[in-house]
């Protein structure tokens, strides 16, 4: 039997206002037990200038053996940042981790073990495991995080936290699987070959943005999708979604990685919960198989949705109900998207966007 084809693999790093915790992902990923052939950064931010002449001085001056590539985001979008790293990447596998995901040491390892042991390519993506305690690191973690409700605090008591993750999914809707409509009724179905059965895989229906990895030629004919251009919530899972069409989507449980979750750069509640259930009808409108069903399925799933949300407002104390309020206003937005002709909805949706941006939260 011939021996598995060695495959490269490099890092595409998306980036807005994250000066601070960036070089501490890049140096981590420079660490791996497998290295990277090349690292792809491209930065939205104003000064971006300023953090890539800190990666290169202070990074990639002790890593020559790796190609780097720190550009000016052409569009500042989390999407078309992704699509224009795609397009300079040259390596087989593309990590597209987010700028504030920190690797274990043999993430990379672990997940490449797995792409090389299949040579038929089934396997199109493979997602790290999401772990809560970071990597040790040489740098120090100078940024803020991300801050969440009080309803987190119940994860405290060991005696409440099955009943917390019944509640998280079924009433709150706090899984991907729960929040996602699949264009096409349902999620490819998969089994794990042989070959792979013992490398402690599991399948996978999506993948979280910040942990996501492909085939650079699977994702290259899906790309991330383009209208998103002022926030981009869903686009991990629309991209694996129409990725899981041409194969399988697997966890390579062995592979650790942190998600940091910087607070810098964030809408307020109110927009990202108005943006985020716009997106999803925009992904129905374009990828649905049968837009007819898929809508139906949208307007039961707000329903559902808006009742969570005024529950999880209240339980964090946000009594101006911000989560709630999005939800309304995309609800009004939602019938036209649908019915909008194609050669309408590009500058319309892109209009919407930037319109709520302008808004107060």
């Amino acid at each position: 039997m011939m021996p598995n084809k060695s495959l490269s693999w490099g890092l595409v790093i998306v980036t807005y206002k994250r000066e601070k915790i960036l070089p501490v992902c890049l140096e981590l990923a420079i660490k791996q037990t497998r290295k990277p052939t090349e690292i792809i950064v491209i930065d939205a931010s104003d000064d971006w200038e300023t953090t890539r002449d800190t990666v290169m001085s202070e990074i990639a001056k002790n890593s020559s053996d790796i190609r780097w590539v720190y550009d000016r985001a052409e569009i500042p979008s989390i999407t078309l940042q992704r699509n224009q790293g795609l397009q300079i990447a040259t390596v087989d596998i593309v990590f597209l981790i987010d700028d504030d995901s920190l690797m274990y040491p043999t993430c990379a390892e672990e997940i490449m073990r797995i792409y090389e042991a299949d040579p038929t390519s089934l396997v199109k993506g493979i997602q790290a495991n999401g772990v809560d305690i970071p990597p040790s690191s040489d740098r120090e973690i100078v940024d803020s995080q991300k801050t969440t409700g009080d309803t987190e605090k119940l994860a405290r008591y060991e005696n409440l936290r099955r009943v917390k993750d019944l509640l998280w999914e079924n009433f709150f809707l706090m899984s991907t699987t729960k929040l996602f409509i699949p264009y096409d009724g349902d999620y490819p179905q998969y089994e794990i070959p042989s070959n792979l059965s013992h490398l402690n895989v599991i399948t996978s229906p999506l993948f979280q943005g910040y942990r996501m990895t492909y085939r650079r030629e699977t994702i290259l004919q899906e790309k991330f999708e383009p209208l998103l251009r002022y926030y981009a919530a869903g686009e991990d899972l629309d991209a694996s979604y129409r990725v899981s069409r041409q194969g399988m989507l697997l966890t390579a449980v062995n592979a650790k990685l942190h998600h940091f979750q910087s607070a810098s750069g964030r809408l307020s509640r109110f927009k990202a919960s108005a943006l985020s259930a716009l997106n999803q009808a925009l992904f129905l409108r374009k990828y649905s198989s049968d837009l007819h069903r898929d809508r139906l399925v949208y307007y039961r799933l707000m329903a559902r949705r808006i009742i969570a949300e005024i529950c999880k407002d209240l339980l964090s104390r946000r009594w101006s109900l911000p989560q709630v309020r999005g939800l309304l206003v995309a609800l009004k937005y939602a019938p036209k998207l649908f019915a909008l002709p194609d050669e309408e909805l590009a500058q319309w949706y892109t209009n919407l966007q930037r319109e709520f941006l302008q808004l107060s939260s």
